[in-house]
């Protein structure tokens, strides 16, 4: 390799994180299921060869002890790689759902929506559903009234969020 490539080499951008700081793992979890996945895979190679050097059941049933527990190995990792990502997904959410809350409950100037007298609840075009009328659901749509017998007689189910 020439000097200049080397030069070159030093002064490249740096290549971007594979994991982003959203990411909900870390780069050290990653290398150790990593680690933990190729141990539980290389048990289950070596049962496997030992295994097939073996004519009897019972010389074979060692083997198969370790495969299992291999295997074991293996998915006592991915179990913990997955746990750490849903620790990490809780602790956004943690995070995220007060603010959500708030957003929500902040009623907007579009979010009032205006009833005619006797209808109870509102619907808009393409909806499956009817809401009461400060339904967070409804609000910026352009809604049409319902009254209550409108809503038993129609084909749309009433709302989970609100439930009329």
């Amino acid at each position: 390799m020439s000097v200049s490539l080397l030069s070159d080499w030093a002064r490249r951008e740096p290549r971007a994180a594979v994991l982003g700081d959203d990411a909900p793992w870390r780069a050290g979890e990653l290398v150790r299921v990593g680690v933990v996945a190729a141990v539980g895979l290389i048990g289950v190679a070596v049962a496997w060869y030992g295994a097939s050097a073996q004519a009897d059941w019972p010389d074979t049933l060692p083997w198969a002890s370790l495969g299992a527990s291999a295997v074991t190995v293996a998915m006592l990792g991915l179990v913990a790689w997955l746990m750490a990502a849903l620790r990490q997904v809780r602790s956004l959410r943690r995070e995220v759902m007060p603010w959500l809350e708030t957003a929500v409950s902040t009623p907007s100037i579009s979010s009032t929506v205006q009833t005619a007298p006797g209808a109870d609840f509102v619907t808009a075009g393409g909806m499956t559903r009817f809401h009461q009328p400060g339904c967070p659901l409804a609000t910026g749509k352009l809604v049409r009234p319902l009254t209550i017998e409108e809503a038993r007689a129609s084909a749309l189910d009433s709302c989970g969020v609100c439930v009329p």
